[in-house]
């Protein structure tokens, strides 16, 4: 795992999907989140795209 550094709005944009769809991906297992404190989460970039691989 590289440096978790994706932000939920950096996946949102990058990606077109919905933060409904991260957090549904996130609870379904096919996304990694990385809390970094209460409010704060972060994603590795390649495991953002291998998650939402078309």
């Amino acid at each position: 795992m590289s440096d978790p550094k994706l932000t939920i709005a950096d996946v949102m944009r990058d990606r077109n999907v919905s933060r409904s769809t991260i957090y549904r991906r996130i609870n379904d297992g096919t996304l990694t989140a990385y809390r970094l404190g209460p409010r704060i989460i972060r994603f590795d970039a390649s495991e953002v795209a291998a998650a939402f691989k078309k």
